[in-house]
Parts: C-alpha cells; sequence; structure tokens
C-alpha cells in the first residue's frame, strides 16, 4: 500500500510525498486526481529502447495518446505487451527505425522486449489532465488543478497502490495513507 504523506492541496499545485508500506520513498510512482475533466491527447510521447533498456522506465500518458518507440541500440528490438486483454506486438526492428502504438483506455500497459527478457517498463494512461510521477524521494507536484471533488489515485511498480476521495479547495491541507 501507498501512503501520500503529507498532500498539500490547494487550488492550483498539488504537492505532496508518495511512500511505500514499509516508508521508503515511492520512486517513479505514478499519482493523479480523476474528476469531471478529460484531458487532450498528448503529443510527441517518445519511449526509447537504448542501452538494452525502454527509456524512460516509467510513462504517463493521456488516453488517445500515440507513443514512439524508437530503437537507439545497435541491436534487433520489439515492443510488445498485453493491454486491456488486447495483446500489441510492434515486432523485430533495427536500430534507426520507430514503431508506434495509440494508448486508447486508461490502464496499465507492461512493455517487454521479446528478444530481451530483462528489457521492462511501463506505460501509465490516464484520463484526466492532473498526474505526475515522484521522483526519487517519492515528492510530486500536479499543476493547476482546480478547486473541486477528486479521487486520488497511487499507482507503484511494485503493484502497492492506493485510492481516496479527495477535494482541493482554497487553502486546505490534506493527508493521505493506505491500508492493509
Amino acid at each position: 500500500m501507498l501512503p501520500l504523506l503529507p498532500l498539500l492541496v490547494l487550488a492550483g499545485p498539488v504537492k505532496g510525498v508518495a511512500l511505500l508500506s514499509n516508508g521508503r520513498p515511492a520512486s517513479n510512482a505514478v499519482v493523479f486526481l480523476q474528476g469531471d475533466a478529460k484531458p487532450s491527447p498528448l503529443s510527441n510521447v517518445i519511449v526509447d529502447q537504448r542501452d538494452h533498456k525502454f527509456i524512460p522506465h516509467v510513462s504517463v500518458v493521456t488516453t488517445g495518446t500515440k507513443v514512439q518507440f524508437p530503437n537507439d541500440d545497435a541491436v534487433f528490438h520489439n515492443v510488445f505487451t498485453e493491454y486491456h486483454a488486447a495483446k500489441f506486438d510492434l515486432g523485430m526492428y533495427p536500430r534507426g527505425k520507430s514503431k508506434s502504438q495509440v494508448f486508447d483506455r486508461p490502464g496499465v500497459a507492461v512493455l517487454m522486449c521479446s528478444i530481451h527478457p530483462e528489457m521492462s517498463a511501463y506505460v501509465i494512461v490516464v484520463d484526466t489532465p492532473y498526474y505526475a510521477t515522484a521522483d526519487s524521494q517519492g515528492r510530486f507536484t500536479i499543476p493547476g488543478v482546480p478547486a473541486g471533488k477528486y479521487r486520488a489515485q497511487v499507482w507503484h511498480e511494485s503493484g502497492e497502490k492506493t485510492s481516496e476521495d479527495v477535494t482541493v479547495s482554497e487553502g486546505g491541507s490534506l493527508s493521505l495513507k493506505t491500508h492493509r
């Protein structure tokens, strides 16, 4: 479970710290506020294949976003996943080539390379414009959040997550903790 401590909530930026259940920072945790606002698809999103890694390891995109997967390694790579019970497999392709995939529904896609089993990454698809990825200390900032009611959600690759109803208001503050 991921505790969020403390989460300062103001109309404007929402800031906080995401911690794992063991008290360690939840590095690369995805924090998002689900409400009535719908996002536009992002542009120019890239998950590179370099040094036998997907870079970045965790990406957050909004629904409808097309993600480019260039191969910048000296060897062939492949990108595949099962995303909402539908598999996609971009096939093998060499250095200098790029393939893409549109992520049209909220959820988690675990990226893998069939040639290099040590390669993995995550694309988290959210249906909100209010999201952030925590830094190495678990800190995050979600800019431009209007006052209102939201469902605060946190996802971490460890499998720990939380979801709680929150109210963002002028000058308010809030602490979120997950329950075991």
